[in-house]
Formats: structure tokens, C-alpha cells, sequence
């Protein structure tokens, strides 16, 4: 039988930053472990395993994790390393989850991180394609796209197939540019309330994202993430734990979570397939499956905080609709009356989102930790949404847009 899991406490290295030269790997995991552990009455000694993660190859590192135990307390116990991409972090905090809910382990640590100075992220792409371009060898180019053609290596990276997204997305809400630029303002706003932050441009407008200049149509340098190096842990524990600590009343209970997987939507060599990058038909059906694990009957009205893995800002309108929280091609209209920002209807990002902060291996983590933070009432700096938290959701992204997890935390533990 699953058991209740609660997270206690969340702890960040610090302020993301575009570059740590003064740190190393596990120099940059250890503040993040101290403040977690910190919080809480636990001593690194009751860390019963841990669940770690950040993006292969992009740091040009093999296995940090090895070298880095010492600095989170991890030798001589369990570590699980994962990576699957975006979704890492979202990925290594449901696996610190099962940990804890099969009975395995009472109290976990997760940790996910990532110092992009250290390497270069688009070599790191590189690598992680090179299956994908063998498949091409093998098969043989197709340049008239009928079996896929060049699109995932053609499509100028990550932007390039975001670009395709957005315009699908734009055409499917009939939307504009102008509400592309008007949500990236409110997430560069939201963060500036955010200590964590790494983009904190206070006061930022529609207009300032406007003045910046287009990389592929429609999207600007001002509706991208930047590269961030930044950690995060959190501490995981069973309800007999979290009532042994007296933290009941001070926590997140973990109520749904799930993930899934779809083709390639920018190029799939072998089977010829191309789906439109916009549809996220799996993002529908992982949020499904989480909101009745958590008993979750009407998301609109039930869940009062999304935290979306939004590397791109028209994502920030797309993923609340795939999710089930604003109805399909509403969300520029939910942005143009005020619903997304802070002291909204439907808060999205109050922590400014990854368009902000992209520390990529711990991006998809964040998302979680930040809808903790949310309903535990301690999201710092400004960015706690004023009315009372009861559920809130976590998103996360990954691949060429196929992968997907959600998970959603809420006050109180799922009836047994």
C-alpha cells in the first residue's frame, strides 16, 4: 500500500546566477543541502537515501554525482542518479517520492542542479541527438520531409522547434505576439519579487520585451530562458515522520504525480512522424491521471497556483491549458484581464518561471519546490500568492517536447 509523503522543507544554494567561477559542482550542491537541512530538526545522519540529478553531458562531467557525495552526505548511503532531460528534475523528485511512498525509506533527500559554465549545453545537445542522427544515417536523409526530414537537427535548436510551437499555438488561440511579449513582462515582474531569481527586471513591461530583438519568428531574445547555474534539495518524509517532527501543519503533501512520453514532435527519422508541437496531447493525459490519484474533480477550481516549466514565454499560455487549469485557446484572454499574475485568478509562475532561472537539471525540480513553497506559505521576497494555497500544481518538460511530467502538492494528505 502507497504510503503519504510530505515535503518539510525546500533549500536553495543561493541567488541563480549566469556563472559560479568561484564554486565548483559540489561546492554549489552543498549550500542548497545545509539550507534544506536547516529548516527542518534533521541532522544529515537521518537522510535515509538520495535521489540526485542534473543534465548529462552539459557540464562536461561524467557521474559529479560520485564526486560530490562527500558534500551532501551522501557516502556509504543509497544514491540514485537520473537524467532525462528537462523533466530531470521533476523526474528525480517522483523517484525520491517512491522512495519514501513504497516504504523503502522514511526520510529522502533530492537534488537536482546544473552549473552551465562548466561546459557548453549545445555540445551537450549534441551528444544526446547522436542517436537520432545515426538512425538518419542508416535510413538516409529525406529533404522532402515526407519521413521526417531534418527537423530535429535542421530546426535550429531548441528555439528553432520552439518557434514551430508557438506559432501553432498562437494560431490555435488566436493570439499575437503582443501577448507573447506580455507574459514574458509579468514573468521577468514575477521574478524580481524572487530572491532566488536569476532574470530580475522590476517594473518590466510589454514594451521592453518588445524592443528585443527576434531570434526565429515569433520569438524574441526576451521570451527565452537564459543558461543559470543554481541547485535546489528537498526533503521528503513519511506521515509517521512528519508527525514524529511536528510538521504536520507546515508542509506539502505529495497528493498526484505521474509522467509519460510521446514521439519526437520536430522530427521522428525512422517512423516518419511529425506531430504538432502545440497539441501536447500527453500532457492532458498525465494531468488526468495525477488529478484523480489526487481526487482532484474540477483542476479550475480546486487548484489555485501552476508552476509550468516554460523555457519559452507563448509556453507560460499553453502549458495551463494543456494541464486542464484554463480552458483550451483561453489563456490570452485569461492574461489580458489579470488572471495569471500574483493576486490573480489563476496565479501562473509566481516565482517568474524558467523564463527567468534555468539551471537545467534542477529547472523541472524547482517547479516543484516553488508549488511547495506555495502552499506551505513560504514562498520568500514577495511572490507567495496572498489568498490561501489548498492545491497547487508542478509541470515539467523535456526532449524535443515528447516528455512530461506533473505533479501536484497540496495541505492535505490523500485519504487513504
Amino acid at each position: 500500500m502507497r504510503r503519504n509523503v510530505a515535503v518539510i522543507s525546500v533549500g536553495y544554494n543561493g541567488r541563480f546566477v549566469s556563472k559560479r567561477p568561484d564554486v565548483n559542482i559540489p561546492e554549489l550542491i552543498e549550500p542548497a543541502v545545509t539550507n534544506a537541512l536547516a529548516k527542518t530538526k534533521l541532522k544529515p545522519e537521518d537522510i535515509g537515501a538520495y535521489v540526485v540529478g542534473n543534465m548529462h553531458t552539459f557540464e562536461g562531467v561524467n557521474q559529479p554525482h560520485l564526486w560530490a557525495s562527500d558534500h551532501f552526505n551522501g557516502s556509504g548511503k543509497p544514491v540514485m542518479r537520473i537524467a532525462t532531460g528537462g523533466t530531470t528534475g521533476a523526474s528525480v523528485f517522483q523517484a525520491a517520492y517512491y522512495h519514501v511512498a513504497s516504504g523503502l525509506y522514511d526520510v529522502v533527500m533530492a537534488i537536482g542542479w546544473e552549473k552551465q559554465d562548466e561546459g557548453d549545453s549545445q555540445v551537450g545537445l549534441v551528444g544526446i541527438v547522436l542517436p537520432e542522427a545515426f538512425a538518419l544515417f542508416k535510413f538516409g536523409p529525406d529533404m522532402s520531409s515526407e519521413r521526417g526530414g531534418v527537423g530535429g537537427l535542421g530546426g535550429g535548436g531548441s528555439t528553432g522547434g520552439a518557434s514551430y510551437q508557438a506559432m501553432s499555438y498562437l494560431s490555435r488561440a488566436h493570439a499575437g505576439v503582443e501577448h507573447i511579449d506580455r507574459i514574458a513582462a509579468l514573468m521577468r515582474s514575477n521574478a524580481a519579487k524572487n530572491p532566488y531569481a536569476h532574470l530580475q527586471q522590476p517594473g518590466c513591461t510589454e514594451a521592453d520585451i518588445a524592443k528585443t530583438p527576434f531570434i526565429t519568428y515569433p520569438l524574441r531574445f526576451g521570451h527565452t530562458c537564459p543558461t543559470s547555474c543554481g541547485a535546489v534539495a528537498m526533503i521528503l518524509v513519511s506521515e509517521s515522520k512528519a508527525k514524529k517532527f511536528g510538521l504536520t501543519d507546515r508542509v506539502a503533501w505529495v497528493k498526484g504525480l505521474g509522467s509519460g512520453t510521446s514521439d519526437p514532435t520536430t522530427g521522428n527519422f525512422v517512423e516518419g512522424q511529425i506531430t504538432d508541437p502545440a497539441e501536447q496531447h500527453m500532457c492532458k493525459v498525465v494531468a488526468k491521471k495525477v488529478y484523480s490519484m489526487a481526487g482532484i474533480n474540477n483542476p479550475k477550481k480546486e487548484i489555485q497556483v501552476a508552476e509550468v516549466y516554460s523555457g519559452f514565454s507563448h509556453q507560460d499560455l499553453m502549458w495551463p491549458e494543456r494541464l486542464g487549469i484554463v480552458d483550451e485557446g483561453k489563456s490570452p484572454e485569461m492574461l489580458d484581464k489579470g488572471a495569471f499574475a500574483i493576486d490573480g485568478e489563476m496565479p501562473i509562475n509566481p516565482s517568474g518561471g524558467v523564463t527567468s532561472t534555468n539551471a537545467i537539471g534542477a529547472s523541472a525540480m524547482v517547479r516543484v519546490s516553488e508549488a511547495a513553497l506555495q502552499v506551505m506559505g513560504l514562498a520568500e521576497g514577495g511572490h507567495q500568492v496572498p489568498r490561501k494555497v489548498e492545491n497547487a500544481v508542478a509541470h515539467g518538460w523535456g526532449g524535443l517536447f515528447q516528455f512530461v511530467t506533473v505533479t501536484l502538492v497540496g495541505r492535505t494528505p490523500v485519504k487513504s
